[in-house]
């Protein structure tokens, strides 16, 4: 038996799990909106991204952010506390309709559609 040193190297495959020509799974870009001392901040990635004087105005902010982001061919989350009355909801005062301080949704942003996930 001879061993040619310039041929191919002994050892397991290099086998890519992915199919021919599929691009790389990229994670979800996630926009926190938050209101913090009274003004709205908007986080991409845990990063800084805005401040805004309104809850309405961060959310736009976000919500145009993530569309962007699908456009381009990625995915995004926007997570913000929902405070908005909910049905059957009370607080702990007795206070018909309305949401507890932890309740977080998630607005999905993905190519051909878009959703929220209590």
């Amino acid at each position: 038996m001879t061993i040619d040193p310039e041929g191919p190297v002994f050892g397991p495959a290099n086998i890519d799990s992915r199919a021919v020509g599929e691009s790389p799974v990229r994670p979800a870009t996630l926009f926190r909106v938050l209101l913090r001392g009274g003004v709205w901040q908007v986080t991409k990635d845990g990063r800084f991204y805005g401040h805004y004087m309104a809850g309405q105005p961060a959310f736009d902010a976000a919500e145009a952010a993530a569309r962007a982001i699908v456009s381009s061919g990625g995915t995004a989350n926007v997570l913000w506390n929902d405070r908005r009355p909910q049905a059957g909801a009370s607080d702990r005062t007795g206070g018909p309709n309305v949401a507890p301080i932890g309740v977080t949704r998630t607005m999905q942003f993905r190519a051909g559609s878009t959703r929220i996930v209590p």
